[in-house]
This record gives structure tokens, sequence and C-alpha cells, in this order.
């Protein structure tokens, strides 16, 4: 289990003691007569632009090191960065055949801890803990071992922590829960954010979608998120769930405008999701016993079509 390796402010310390409190019904209630949460069927989205179909995407197998592949992220740069779920060991791919093309560690030989997602954001990366606690590093040479620092988001007893993505927009972490754990957040699909600049959590969810509205789309009434990304030209929220071996596509506000089942046999496991420059779906999938895979959809739609 990783440590925090910074202080723990007074003001740290209250925000641990109050954020349960204020997730409370009177909050939920308050989401969701605000408009927050909205099952309605877009015109179009980001999902109309791929074949999710057993033959619609490029798969390639990934080596070993990566079976427990956890997470995607795309650098500033355009290089596709991974990480499996035990140590902190970061592998560059290419993500037009799966080899590694380096690897670097935050700490010597990675620290480690159970690790779910990973996002960059300029020249910072970030790692999150199924507890939710956030590392930051950066990027290596291959073989490199980088400092860290660790911070506290005091989410763990809300829920179990899996997935991380940037939201330029807000200029946020975007942490999803794949179980909650506090009575208040129960059937809903829940995603909270953390302030880049302060790294703080915001005390209201991100996302506060009841599990029923995934009913408009005839899904299943229950999503456990295993990945999240902001989709880079519409700032679009794309999870991915491989307990329901299900994608979403929701607004920036967290209303619900489109899903899809993935094929079993293609995804046995998806846990990390990303978006290369040329606009293809990049999905990792864990190997179950076997080797790890990453699929590759292009987007199929013309420029523009498709697209809001």
């Amino acid at each position: 289990m990783i440590t925090d390796a910074t202080s723990r402010s007074p003001e740290r310390a209250l925000m641990r003691r109050r954020l349960p409190r204020r997730i409370s019904p009177a909050v939920a209630l308050a989401l969701l007569s605000g408009g927050w949460v909205v099952a309605a069927q877009a015109p179009s989205s980001v999902l109309d632009a791929f074949d999710f179909s057993k033959d619609g995407g490029v798969q390639e197998k990934l080596p070993r090191s990566l079976e427990e592949i956890s997470g995607l992220t795309v650098t500033s740069g355009g290089r596709v960065l991974a990480h499996d779920d035990e140590r902190a060991v970061i592998y560059e791919l290419d993500p037009a055949t799966g080899s590694v093309l380096k690897a670097f560690s935050a700490g010597i030989g990675g620290v480690s801890g159970d690790f779910e997602g990973i996002a960059s954001v300029e020249e910072r990366l970030f790692l999150v803990t199924s507890a939710g606690e956030l590392l930051e590093t950066r990027e290596g040479q291959d073989g490199s071992a980088l400092s860290y620092r660790v911070y506290e988001t005091n989410l763990g007893r809300l829920c179990e922590i899996e997935g991380l993505a940037f939201d330029p927009g807000s200029r946020s972490l975007l942490l999803p829960c794949k179980n909650t754990r506090a009575k208040e957040l129960k059937d809903h699909l829940v995603v909270f954010s953390v302030e880049l600049d302060s790294l703080r959590t915001a005390p209201v969810p991100r996302v506060f979608l009841p599990f029923e509205a995934l009913e408009e789309f005839d899904l299943e009434d229950s999503f456990h998120p295993s990945g999240i990304e902001v989709h880079p030209e519409t700032g679009r929220l794309i999870l991915v769930s491989a307990q329901e071996e299900t994608i979403l596509e929701l607004s920036s506000q967290g209303a619900l405008m489109a899903g899809r089942e993935l094929h079993h046999k293609t995804h046995p496991q998806p846990e990390g999701i990303t978006f290369l420059a040329d606009g293809s779906l990049l999905l990792a999938d864990e190997g179950q016993g076997k080797k790890g895979r990453l699929t590759r959809y292009p987007r199929g739609a013309p420029e523009g079509e498709g697209l809001p």
C-alpha cells in the first residue's frame, strides 16, 4: 500500500471528515432535480462513429508483462502509455503492434499498489489506486526510476475507484466509482472530480446517474466502471465496464447520450480506454491468464459525421 508522501494539512483533514456528510440524500435529490441526469438519445454520438462488432477493431496481443494491463492514456505528444495493476511501472506502447517501446517506474522497481487508472496532464503523469490515492510522477527514459508524490482524495471510504482521466474543460481529474460504499450513492453511476491545481476533491459528484437510466438503451440496469476517458473533440465522457461488457457515452455534465454492448470474445475484460490523435478508440483488456490485448477501433464516419 502506498503511504502518503506529502504532509496532510488541517484543511485537508477537515475535508476528510466532512466529505461523507456532503454526499447526502438531499444532494442526490438536488442533482436529479437539477437536470444533471438526463437519459435521452442523442441524434448523433461519439460512439456512432465506431464499429463495435466482433470484427470491427484491429487487435494485437500484449507482452506477458502487461497481462494485467489496467489503464491507458495518450500524452500531449501522442505517445500511448499503459500500466499494470500491481506496481507503478509505466510502459510506452506502439498502438499498431502492441509492442513495448520503453518502460519506466515511479520509485525503484515501481512502488507497489492496486493501481486502477492513468492520466497524462501536460508534463505530469497521475496514477490512481482503488482506494483513491493519486500518485504523481513524470515521463522518464527507458529503465529510469523517477521520484513521485502521493495525494489523498479521501474517496476510498465512499467507493472503490477504478479509472482515471483528465478533463481539460474543467481542469480536473475524473475518478469513477466501481463499487459504491456510501448508501447515498447506491444504485448510481458516480464519477468524482479532483481539481488539478489544488488536488482537492469536489464535494458533489461530477456524474450522478441512476442505473435505471440505462434501460433507455436496452442495457443492464447496473454499470461498474473499469475505465474512463474524455473525448478530445467533444468533451464527452466515455466509460467502459469490464463487468457489464458495456461502453457508455455521457455529456460533459453527466447526461447519458449513448451506450453499446461489447463483444465478449473480443473484450473479455476491458480495463483501459483512450483516443489516438487520428480519432481512433483504443481499448485494453486484461489477459485473464493469457496475454493482454490492445484493440484499435478506427473512426469509421467521415470527418464530422457521427459527432455533434
